[in-house]
């Protein structure tokens, strides 16, 4: 019998050897088919609950009921009851008066330098984040309010939308963040931290956003070379009419770190402020915009909940696998060093950004890249705060490029063209997310 032992060992480490080779192929093919699909426009939360039902079948890693058991109770959750509030609060305010009043501000602040209307679009992004939580929102809404302008100034269309859709990217790093709150859940990360470590960053992308536009309107015909007068007087009015859009960032974090309440009791508050602000003292809101307003934030979180349930189911399968275990060995095998390795997750987060949702790839990516980033050394607020940066460039980058066809809906512009026109953006974005990078303390002021 002892002289049969290793024979039998042999086998069983042969049997699970092959198993795992097939195993690699099967999901090797399950994700080509997975990006298949998604290229000829298959719904995204219908092709990540295929991939993992394909992987849960072909693999025989888990039963098939939890097909059904995982995706709900991803979405079962009382932290996550704040994304829909967040939505709401931002439906609300984008139809509002309040708007108005942060491009107002963002123009008395900026709109005095050469290319000051292009930044003027940028810090209008800027400050209205504080209130919307989205990308998609802070293009449209303030894009509608400053493309105009920017056209009559002599801005081409095409590069006016480009400054809307990058400025709109703002919208997912400056708090309430609806991304930071998913990262939050998923990574069991605080979400405070997360919200008050995305303050300085959304402000340096801002501002490197704006040199960009500085460069292209004074050296291309692309902008308009204005120039106003800068008053401070000005500035104190612009501030003052802008109170109340600049008050719901404030009620927020502070109710949260003052321990007053929980981000998702934040949300409902915030929800409650805005009806107060635009129904009651800026009387710009009616019932049945208010009605409409919950309509499309319904819409709203019925796309992003199935994505968000089926993500997760994904992520959880890919775990049982392996995968993220496989993925981080052998990342950290590759003699590129820590500097080659960051580069290396930047170039990585870029590539998925421009095919999938931030929120979606945040669930799938997440189990696999944390990990590698513990490993290299990053906190992990400072590392979601990072990822999260990176991945929001994706709304500026074909073939995805959320903020692009937003962008395009609203100014009547072709899609490439815009595209095209947003690459100064772009570098100025790598460049900021980079020293994001290398300097923790850009989140991690706050501690």
């Amino acid at each position: 019998m002892a002289v049969g032992h290793p024979r039998i060992s042999t086998v069983r480490i042969e049997t699970q050897k092959t198993a795992m080779e097939t195993n690699t192929i099967i999901i090797l093919v399950v994700a080509g088919l997975m990006l298949l699909h998604l290229a000829i426009g298959v719904p995204l939360f219908v092709v990540l609950g295929l991939g993992a039902a394909a992987m849960i079948l072909g693999c025989d890693v888990y039963s098939i009921s939890v097909f059904g058991e995982v995706p709900f109770s991803a979405i079962d959750s009382w932290a996550l009851l704040a994304m829909p509030l967040f939505i709401l609060a931002g439906e609300i305010i984008s139809r509002g008066k309040t708007a108005n009043d942060l491009v107002r501000l963002g123009e008395a602040i900026v709109g005095w330098i050469k290319g000051g209307l292009g930044m003027a679009t940028i810090f209008g992004c800027f400050f209205f984040a504080g209130t919307s939580g989205s990308s998609s929102a802070d293009t449209i809404t303030i894009g509608r309010i400053m493309i105009p302008a920017m056209k009559e100034r002599g801005y081409q269309t095409s590069y006016a939308a480009s400054l809307a859709a990058s400025g709109g990217i703002l919208g997912v790093i400056v708090p309430p963040s609806l991304i930071f709150i998913v990262y939050g859940i998923a990574t069991s990360t605080s979400i405070g931290d997360l919200f008050l470590g995305g303050i300085l960053p959304g402000l340096l992308l801002a501002m490197a956003m704006c040199v960009a536009n500085y460069f292209v309107c004074k050296y291309t015909s692309w902008g308009a070379p204005e120039q106003g007068r800068f008053s401070l007087r000005q500035v104190g009015l612009a501030l003052w009419g802008a109170k109340y859009g600049l008050g719901a960032p404030g009620i927020i974090l502070g109710g949260i770190y003052s321990g007053v309440f929980t981000p998702t009791e934040a949300a409902s508050v915030a929800v409650a402020y805005v009806v107060i602000v635009e129904m009651v003292i800026n009387r710009s809101f009616g019932f049945e915009e208010l009605i409409h307003a919950f309509g499309r934030a319904a819409i709203m979180t019925g796309i992003l909940a199935p994505i968000i349930a089926f993500s997760v189911l994904l992520g959880e399968t890919l775990a049982i696998l392996r995968v993220p275990s496989n993925v981080v060995t052998f990342f950290l095998s590759l003699p590129v060093g820590t500097i080659g390795s960051v580069g290396l997750i930047i170039l990585v987060l870029l590539m998925i950004g421009c095919i999938l949702e931030p929120i979606a790839a945040i669930l799938v990516v997440m189990p696999i890249l944390l990990p590698i980033g513990l490993e290299l050394g990053f906190d992990p607020v400072h590392f979601g705060v990072f990822v999260v940066c990176t991945l929001s460039v994706g709304f500026i980058t074909p073939p995805v490029g959320i903020n692009l066809f937003a962008a395009a809906a609203i100014s009547d512009e072709p899609f490439l063209r815009i595209a095209v026109k947003a690459f100064p953006s772009f570098l100025a974005l790598i460049l900021v997310i980079m020293l994001i990078a290398a300097f923790p303390q850009i989140v991690l002021w706050f501690r």
